[in-house]
């Protein structure tokens, strides 16, 4: 017995020993993974560090450490330990791919590009690698045909372990278009759409090689079928603008740019192309509003500020070399796809980032709900209401432009997404960009025709233009179309989707719109219909002073003091801000 007793000791080592380094470093993993799926990557890589202390030979590990770095912006670090992978794991497509994206954002293109071109070799390798598990002997024919014959099936495989494929092809063929290498950056952006990167973004750039050589009409013939084709459309028509002008067919050129607009009016690209083109041909008044529009989204662009200077004040530049000139910095400049693999569920991660977003925010700190957020949709930004919720987040911060791109995602992302246009309409309305904010509110209205209060909305955009009549007609609509009281309720649409907070405004919505067309009523020197709609307003909301301001001014001119009294003071114990102002018109009149 004494005999066996180290033998059983040294089993029970063993067993502790295991349990104590083999769980809990799978455990290590599953946590730091989790940490990258809630954007946690400070926690995370101190996760992988302790999995790796406890096992230095793990393949992947530095892959998703390098991930975590360069989402922290530690480039650096991030390039250190990809490279620490590669050497261990030589084959590591992740790592790879990963390493070549960073050298990429980090403009290092010579040692992006050398990476890149290594591709292909690692990608065969990894494809016979899956040929092998099938048994198949790739020395023989019979299995070098059955390889070829299975490629698809080899190559989907891979692909479900490695959903960035694509990604070393475009940046190749990136940089073959930016050295005037144009039949290889064909080929590679071609193949980069075989590999599964996004078809549009490729074929912007091959539409794009043809406007360099100045092949305008082949550029025009590629950009019509990706129309037919592709879902985004604003590209293509950017790009087709771009060629006609050229081609000096300045309508179709118009034409095409304003489409490239108003499919994404968040990119003033395409608007500030416009103005130059207006200004250009001496159209002031058309000019002016576009460089207007872009700097209402982007207030320091300093060539938009020259060039409307100039406009606003019918100042032509006469020199031709000295014009402004149209620009195609949509494809100069590329935001390159980097596909995130989430291991814990979607819909859950989702929840949380919109819970934790809405903690910061009800504590104050505005600016970090929107990092979380904006971190998080940039990894997946396929959530309507996240998208939503950050367009609101911005608007309140008053970063209009930032409020129109993710307001615009959210309603791409959802069809017939009320909120979302409801919001792209207030955004618009706050950017002054009227044609737009009432073709949002439109539809809202499309969405659910009842809506009292964007029948209101639609009134104040209309006040706003001057337009008197159609504000008056939109403002009675509201009023005729409230049924009910103010209520406040919680919604949930989906699994997927967020709980909102919705506010229905019904009784609110009638006392504005009354309160609307008092004022316009004012406008038109109608003071007897303008009474009639104050009063009513004060009726449904009878703690508002202004309006007893303006009811009170009314009657003073009717020559009715006790009523203009009575409705000044009210104006005062509410706590009207023209108090000094008040008590003296009442001086006058007692």
């Amino acid at each position: 017995m004494n005999r066996r007793i180290p033998i059983i000791l040294s089993l029970i080592f063993l067993l502790v020993s295991v349990c104590t380094v083999v769980y809990p470093k799978e455990n290590l993993i599953k946590k730091a993974h989790q940490s990258m799926d809630f954007t946690e990557y400070e926690r995370a890589i101190g996760y992988f560090d302790q999995a790796l202390s406890a096992n230095p030979n793990q393949k992947d590990v530095r892959a998703h450490q390098g991930f975590a770095y360069f989402r922290l912006g530690k480039y650096e670090d991030a390039i250190r330990v990809l490279k620490e992978e590669l050497t261990l794991f030589p084959d590591n497509l992740n790592a790879s791919i990963l390493l070549g994206y960073i050298y990429f954002h980090q403009e290092k293109y010579e040692e992006a590009a050398k990476l890149c071109q290594e591709f292909d070799e690692l990608l065969e390798k990894a494809l016979r690698e899956e040929a092998k598990k099938k048994k198949l002997d790739l020395k023989s024919k019979k299995g070098m045909y059955e390889f070829k014959e299975n490629y698809e099936y080899f190559f989907d495989k891979v692909r479900k372990k490695n959903p960035n494929l694509g990604l070393p092809y475009f940046v190749l063929g990136f940089l073959h278009k930016k050295r005037g290498n144009f039949d290889k950056a064909e080929e590679n952006f071609n193949e980069a759409i075989k590999k599964g990167y996004s078809s549009v973004d490729c074929k912007a750039q091959l539409i794009d090689i043809e406007l360099i050589r100045e092949n305008w009409q082949e550029g025009l013939a590629k950009s019509r079928i990706a129309l037919q084709i592709e879902d985004s459309k604003s590209d293509f028509y950017f790009l087709m603008g771009y060629a006609y002008y050229h081609l000096g067919e300045i309508e179709r050129a118009v034409y095409c740019f304003e489409n490239a607009f108003k499919l994404r009016p968040y990119e003033v690209e395409a608007a500030k192309n416009l103005g130059k083109i207006y200004f250009n041909q001496n159209e002031f008044k058309k000019a002016t509003p576009l460089f207007k529009r872009v700097l209402n989204i982007i207030p320091f662009d300093y060539e938009a500020m020259f060039l409307l200077d100039r406009s606003s004040n019918e100042k032509s530049i006469q020199k031709k070399e000295d014009k402004p000139t149209i620009t195609k910095n949509i494809v100069d400049r590329v935001d390159l796809e980097y596909k995130y693999d989430f291991r814990s569920d979607i819909n859950h991660i989702i929840s949380v980032m919109n819970e934790s977003a809405f903690s910061l925010l009800r504590s104050g700190h505005l600016g970090k709900a929107i990092g979380l957020i904006r971190i998080f949709l940039e990894i997946h930004d396929l959530s309507p209401d996240l998208n939503y919720n950050l367009a609101n987040f911005y608007r309140m911060n008053n970063d209009l432009g930032k409020a129109i791109k993710y307001a615009w995602r959210a309603a791409e992302l959802k069809e017939d997404f009320r909120d979302a246009y409801d919001l792209i309409g207030n955004i618009f309305f706050r950017l002054q960009d009227y044609e737009n904010s009432i073709i949002a509110y439109k539809k809202v209205m499309d969405i659910g025709p009842k809506d009292a209060l964007s029948h209101y909305n639609l009134g104040c955009v209309y006040s706003a233009m001057g337009d008197l009549d159609n504000a008056e007609e939109s403002w009675k609509n509201a009023i005729s179309g409230e049924k009910v009281r103010k209520v406040r309720k919680e919604e949930k649409a989906s699994e997927d989707e967020l709980t909102r907070t919705v506010t229905v405004f019904k009784a609110s919505v009638s006392a504005k719109a009354h309160d609307g067309l008092g004022r316009l009523y004012l406008q038109r020197n109608q003071s007897e219909k303008a009474l009639e709609h104050f009063e009513k307003a004060v009726e449904i909301e009878p703690g508002k002073p202004d309006l007893y301001y303006e009811i009170g001014k009314i009657y003073l001119d009717q020559k009715n003091t006790k009523k203009a009294v009575y409705h000044f003071e009210r104006y005062l114990y509410l706590g009207g801000k023209e108090e000094a102002k008040v008590k003296e018109i009442l001086e006058s009149i007692k």
